[in-house]
This record gives C-alpha cells, sequence and structure tokens, in this order.
C-alpha cells in the first residue's frame, strides 16, 4: 500500500510538471477590491473589501441620489468618466465612486469681508461697504483666479484671500459713503448707491496712467493696468426674467454682484457639497429691519436705492432643502455675504433685490 501511495504522488507531480496550473496544482491567486463611495449615492459592488481571483473583470455601477449625480471614479477603472465600467483584478485596488449635488456653482471666488483698509486718507470708518467687497470679488476671481487676459494686474497690488485695499480704492470710484468720487451720484447717504456701483467699476478697472480719471485717489497702486469691460445693471422687477439674469451669468461663470433691499438671512440648515467640499448654509429671509448692528457692520439701507450688496456664485431652483421643515420649496441663489461673522457660502430664496450687476471682462 505504501508503494501505491508513492507512484500516485509522483504521477501527480508529473502530470503538474506537464499541465501546469490547469489541474489547480498551484493555489489560485487573489487580490482584495476595496471601494468607497462619496455621499450622494450607491455602488455596485457595495462599499467594502472584495475578494477576487486575479484577471477577474468587475463590473462596476454607480447610482446616484435623488438631486445628485454622477461625477467620476477616483481608481483604476477603465473609464473614470464612466458610470458603469470595469476593474480588472491584477493587483489590490482601491476605488471611489464621487457624486456631486446638483446645484451650480462657481468654484474659487474670493471671499472678502469688511471692513476695508485705511490706505487712502480719505477713507471713513469701514461700515457700508458691502458694494465694493461684493464687487472686488468679481475683480479678483478674473485676474488672481482665472487670469484673464482682460484683468492681468488689475488687483496686482493686493492678491486674494484678502482684497481689502482694492475694495478701498474701488469704493472711492463708487463715492461709497459719500467720500470719493464726485463724479457719482450719492446724495449723502452711507453705503453705496446701486446706481454708482457699475459707474464706479467701469472707472476702476480702466484707471491706469493713460487714464488718471479727474479727480484719482492720492497715489495710483504699483502695477494697477488698466481695461476696458462692460458692466451692466438690470433692476427689473419680474422674478422670472431677474432669475433667468442671474441664472445666466452663473451658466457662463461668471459672478455677479446682488444687491437686495434688505439683508436679514435667518439660519435653517448647513448642507455640505460632496463634490467640492463646500459647505452651504441655508437660510431663510427674516423681516426688515432698515440697518444693521454689531455684531454685523453698522449698515444702513433705504429700499429701492442702497441696499446690501453680495456676490452671486451658485444657484439651485426649485429646491426644498429640508423635506417637510421650516425652509420653502423655491428658487435659491448661493452668495457670498461680506460680513466677516456670517458663512462663506449662503442659500437664500430669490426675494427682495433690487439690482443685479453683471460684469464681462471680455473674451
Amino acid at each position: 500500500m505504501k508503494h501505491k501511495l508513492i507512484s500516485v504522488a509522483l504521477i501527480t507531480i508529473l502530470l503538474c510538471m506537464v499541465l501546469g496550473n490547469s489541474i489547480a496544482c498551484t493555489p489560485t491567486t487573489t487580490y482584495t477590491l476595496t471601494i468607497t463611495s462619496t455621499a450622494g449615492g450607491s455602488v455596485t459592488p457595495a462599499v467594502g473589501a472584495h475578494t477576487y481571483s486575479a484577471g477577474v473583470v468587475v463590473n462596476l455601477t454607480a447610482t446616484p441620489d435623488a438631486e445628485y449625480h454622477f461625477v467620476n471614479w477616483t481608481g483604476n477603472v477603465a473609464n473614470v468618466n464612466a458610470a458603469t465600467t470595469t476593474i480588472t483584478m491584477n493587483g489590490d485596488y482601491t476605488i471611489s465612486t464621487n457624486f456631486g449635488f446638483d446645484m451650480t456653482f462657481i468654484d474659487d471666488v474670493p471671499d472678502t469681508s469688511q471692513p476695508p483698509t485705511a490706505t487712502i486718507p480719505s477713507t471713513p470708518p469701514g461700515t457700508s461697504y458691502c458694494a465694493p467687497m461684493a464687487m472686488v470679488n468679481v475683480l479678483g476671481y478674473w485676474d488672481a483666479v482665472m487670469g484673464h487676459s482682460n484683468a492681468q494686474n488689475l488687483t496686482a497690488f493686493q492678491q486674494p484671500p484678502n482684497l481689502k485695499t482694492v475694495a478701498e480704492y474701488l469704493g472711492y470710484f463708487m463715492d461709497t459713503n459719500n467720500t470719493g468720487s464726485p463724479a457719482r451720484a450719492n446724495p449723502g447717504f452711507p453705503g453705496t448707491l446701486d446706481l454708482d456701483i457699475d459707474l464706479g467699476t467701469l472707472e476702476f478697472v480702466r484707471w491706469d496712467g493713460a487714464n488718471p480719471f479727474l479727480t484719482p485717489p492720492p497715489v495710483r497702486p504699483a502695477g494697477k493696468l488698466g481695461y476696458d469691460w462692460t458692466v451692466t445693471s438690470n433692476c427689473t422687477t419680474d422674478y422670472n426674467l431677474s432669475l433667468a439674469i442671474y441664472t445666466a451669468e452663473i451658466d457662463a461663470g461668471r459672478p455677479l454682484v446682488v444687491s437686495f433691499d434688505y439683508w436679514n438671512p435667518v439660519f435653517g440648515i448647513n448642507f455640505t457639497d460632496p463634490q467640492s467640499g463646500e459647505t452651504i448654509s441655508v437660510h431663510d429671509w427674516g423681516t426688515n429691519y432698515g440697518g444693521s448692528s454689531y455684531p454685523n457692520p453698522e449698515e444702513y439701507w433705504e429700499e429701492g436705492l442702497i441696499g446690501h450688496a453680495v456676490t452671486g456664485v451658485g444657484y439651485k431652483l426649485n429646491w426644498d432643502p429640508d423635506g417637510s421643515g421650516s425652509l420653502p420649496l423655491g428658487d435659491y441663489v448661493i452668495v457670498y455675504d461680506n460680513w466677516p461673522n456670517t458663512p462663506k457660502n449662503i442659500a437664500i430664496p430669490w426675494a427682495n433685490w433690487i439690482c443685479l450687476h453683471a460684469v464681462d471682462p471680455g473674451p
């Protein structure tokens, strides 16, 4: 019996030498596929660790939840941009499926808060500077973030994230607080008249050695160059038309300035966009108190003339942020406020606007 077992073993060894692994003479190599996912959807196979034999082709499917969309895969998949794709197991792999929230949002716009610096001797205490602060985010976006050919060195004397000195000069051209360019029409109100925002922006952008204007600030900052831009106000009270203008600018990748009759956002919920990592603070409108005070900068607004200006960076339409909660179903705009004690991204229903100030630096 002993000799018979030895003979069988020898035959088996010889077969393995001749036929190789086709008769499973050695263990099969296996690899681990680890799957992760951002919030906003599910993935097949499920999130977790899975074991597969070497060479196996695994089918992958990413399925977004309602109000989300598939963005891409991170990892060694066949097509990172396809919701349905494959991965061939030639090693241990970790992959992630990434989902984004269904909102339109312009990334990397600067967020400058009051008060401005006090570089110009005539600058009054830094209150009611919302319009220059809102517009300087747009200027800094085209210069420092996008590197637009018609904006380079526009804000060269101070780059994001701190544009407070640029906002101070911009406030001079807007005649903010009635202490700037005499070419503006501010009748003595604190703050900035809506009709002065466009003209002040155009003059500041054009301001250079060849275009000093009648009464420029004491010294033009070193490196500041001038350009011809288009800045257009639209103060329509038509809800659909004004919202269409706003969304068209965002869709074109152009942040804009929006002024409201007053500013009293009432906090609702925080929402984090898993694609950008941005936290959106969703608010509803509170009542109009006619102005603001501590802990916000002191501001005054006159309905239809001077309100509160913010920088528009995104939107989500027909949205109910908290389901059956207190926040209403409606069209929300996402803006940067310029009070230092408020969150960066505020989503608020489209209401109480005065004017939109659309800015185009050109092709």
